[in-house]
């Protein structure tokens, strides 16, 4: 980690006298944000604040706005259950300039872009170390080069009403960097401030054809056409639509446009596109809760499969791919009890859904062979290595399982390799050494 990007944050917190507000659950990163800030970078202020609700975090906030005090927010994606989009868009809407980093798990791209396009100032994906948490701070405090420090001194002038002296620095940062979307986005937001619409649209075109994923000129460009023309408006309120399609928002005004031009089906389509976009986000929430009740309850199978069942009930017809997960959970918990039946059907489920998933062959594989049914096990075991051939030796329990299934049904050269993988994984498992003594003297 480079010295300058701790040096950025200490004067932030020495200097400016900055804070943090933590709005997190989670104890291990309130951990680890507390020792990058009190023993990496070193400030001996009081100057983070904890809480665990949004609304604790939203008087926070509000409180330390009221003294004129800098102030990071870092919030997480879900809160108590509840998606934070909501009190990130209000955030937004109250305080424009107020830095927000989002914490998130693993998430798709297009949560990212939606982050980005609500005005957040940076994402963490957990868990994070010390040097992300350190270098995401120095990037919010102080974007970068000098580029970044034209702009913000651009942007400082014209929120000053001295046009001038904003398109003078705009012309800066053009000079240094020809087409630069954020030097003509600046261009643009000082005609728009002086009632030049043609001159404006001219530089967010341009801005736009410069980066064409870059998402500020098309918003731009939404909000210069707005009440102007309705056309280029939809044309680029759709183009946002593709490159940040969380939106549900957005989605229903494509929606109310297309109405108001008796469009009933693109209308209705947009509609059904953000109810299933809310309904995720809602799913989302009920599946946060469901796996945190069920991990909560792991020793108590019966009380997991109360939770997991609830979960996949409520998600219903949006399960996919990303929702495995939960059925792996499931299958355990019913097999914790001996429901080797139930298992093997919600395996089935499962693999409806994601029907090349070598783990969920496995999975059946052995909810079969708690049933006795080696032969069914057997055909399960196989599938499971048809799709991924090495899938089992990454783990020591799971080659055990294979080679003793295998070797109970005398197919001797299948056994083999996979009590040499678990003896691989671990040369102390004294059962895969004499397992695989015994199998090379069987098979000649």
């Amino acid at each position: 980690m480079s010295g300058k990007y701790d040096a950025i944050v200490y004067e932030y917190f020495e200097k400016a006298q900055g804070t943090i507000v933590l709005i997190s659950e989670d104890p291990l990163f309130k951990k680890m944000l507390s020792s990058t800030i009190f023993k990496i970078i070193g400030t001996k202020r009081d100057c983070l604040f904890a809480v665990e609700t949004l609304q604790a975090g939203l008087k926070k906030i509000q409180d330390l706005t009221k003294r004129s005090m800098e102030c990071i927010v870092f919030i997480e994606r879900m809160v108590g259950g509840v998606t934070s989009t909501d009190t990130l868009l209000t955030l937004k809407r109250l305080l424009p300039d107020l830095k927000i980093i989002v914490l998130v798990g693993e998430t798709k791209r297009e949560n990212i872009a939606f982050f980005y396009e609500i005005g957040v100032s940076n994402v963490i994906s957990k868990p994070a170390s010390m040097n992300n948490i350190i270098e995401k701070m120095a990037f919010t405090v102080k974007p970068q080069g000098k580029l970044s420090e034209l702009m913000s001194i651009g942007k400082r002038c014209l929120a000053a009403g001295k046009y001038m002296e904003a398109m003078q620095v705009a012309k800066k940062v053009l000079q240094l960097k020809p087409e630069s979307p954020a030097g003509l986005m600046l261009q643009g937001d000082i005609h728009i401030a002086q009632n030049e619409l043609e001159k404006a649209l001219n530089c967010y075109h341009q801005a736009h054809e410069s980066s064409k994923i870059y998402l500020e000129p098309i918003k731009k460009l939404v909000d210069a056409y707005r009440g102007v023309d309705e056309n280029e408006m939809l044309k680029y309120m759709k183009k946002l639509d593709r490159l940040s399609p969380l939106n549900a928002y957005r989605k229903t005004e494509i929606g109310k446009i297309h109405v108001k031009r008796d469009e009933m089906e693109l209308a209705e389509s947009y509609f059904d596109q953000a109810i299933e976009t809310v309904t995720k986000e809602a799913m989302g929430m009920i599946s946060s809760v469901a796996e945190s009740i069920s991990e909560a309850v792991d020793a108590n199978p019966g009380m997991a499969e109360k939770y997991l069942v609830k979960v996949l009930e409520a998600k219903g017809k949006t399960l996919g791919k990303d929702d495995i997960a939960l059925f792996n959970k499931l299958g355990i918990a019913l097999r914790g009890q001996g429901k080797w039946k139930e298992a093997i059907e919600n395996y089935a489920n499962a693999l409806r859904i994601s029907p090349e998933d070598e783990g969920l062959f496995y999975n059946m594989g052995m909810a079969y062979y708690d049933g006795g049914d080696k032969r069914m096990a057997v055909k399960c075991f196989d599938d499971a290595l048809r799709i991924n051939p090495d899938f089992y030796k990454v783990s020591e329990a799971v080659s055990m399982n294979l080679g003793t299934l295998y070797a109970e049904v005398r197919d001797y050269e299948r056994a083999l390799p996979c009590f040499e993988s678990a003896l691989k994984l671990n040369p102390k498992n004294g059962q895969a050494r004499r397992k695989v003594a015994a199998l090379k003297e069987a098979v000649g």
